[in-house]
Formats: C-alpha cells, structure tokens, sequence
C-alpha cells in the first residue's frame, strides 16, 4: 500500500521532523541571556565558535553575566574536574552537549544533554566527560561566582 497517499503531507513532515530529531539533527540549544531591561539570544554553535576550548586546556568558565542574586556561565569539559566544593554558592548545571558522569557527594550519576543538577554550597562535586568532545553545562552560582570559592574535596 502506497503510504503517501494515506498520510499526505502533514503526517509525513511531522514523520522526518521525529527522525532527525531521533538522529541528533536537531538545532543546537539557544541561550537567552540578559541584556539590561531585555534579553538577547544566541546559539550554542556560535557561542563556542567565539569561545573554543583550547586544545592545551582542560577546563574552561567563562562567565557570561550576572545579577544581583547569581552568575551564569559557559563551562567546557574536555576530561574531568578535580573533586571540589563551593563553601559558600550553591550551584545549578544544565548539560547541553556530551555526556559524562557527575559525583555529588561521592554518588555517580549519569548526565546528558537536557539532565539538570543541583549541588548545595558545601557539598563535594565533580565532573568526568564520558564523551570524545568536550562536554558543555550552563552554571548558574548563587550568590555571584568571582571564582574564588573552590576548595579542594577529598
């Protein structure tokens, strides 16, 4: 039976717009961040491209505002971070490229485009990047981060 007659052309784009996504061909996350009174967006694709982690380089934070309450960042992983803690921020992490594994006081947990997590100030953390590329999280601290608060966890 021809399929094309019986699900014309609306079922049969929704049908390819399911499979790339299913194939990983779907747009590259967008980033709204704020911009005085308003809020500007860009593309994952072109912030790392203004950005690259450089090949000698492990680990990269680059900070990309604040307010008064937090702090947003850009964080590329190329293979892990050192176990750490914040003593006094509590931070937010949304993966939005690759995959890794997240200790949150000594637990594993898996981590993927999309996957959120929550680690409250005091609490041992780190990241291994389970991927060939760099992985990439947006951070958000609270209060602001000046980078002055990582302690080495053991």
């Amino acid at each position: 039976m021809d399929m094309s007659r019986r699900t014309g052309p609306l079922p049969r784009l929704m049908l390819i717009s399911v499979l790339l996504s299913l194939c990983g061909c779907t747009p590259p996350p967008r980033v709204l961040l704020p911009n005085g009174q308003t809020a500007s967006q860009a593309s994952l694709s072109s912030m790392l491209a203004a950005h690259p982690l450089p090949a000698e380089q492990n680990i990269s934070a680059l900070p990309l505002g604040r307010t008064d309450a937090l702090s947003f960042h850009l964080i590329q992983v190329r293979d892990r971070e050192q176990p750490h803690l914040h003593a006094a921020h509590d931070l937010s992490v949304t993966v939005l490229r690759g995959t890794g594994r997240l200790y949150v006081a000594g637990e594993p947990h898996e981590m993927r485009p999309g996957d959120v997590a929550v680690v409250p100030r005091g609490t041992p953390h780190y990241f291994v990047n389970t991927a060939s590329e760099p992985a990439v999280a947006f951070a958000t601290f609270a209060p602001p981060y000046d980078g002055s608060d990582q302690v080495p966890a053991h």
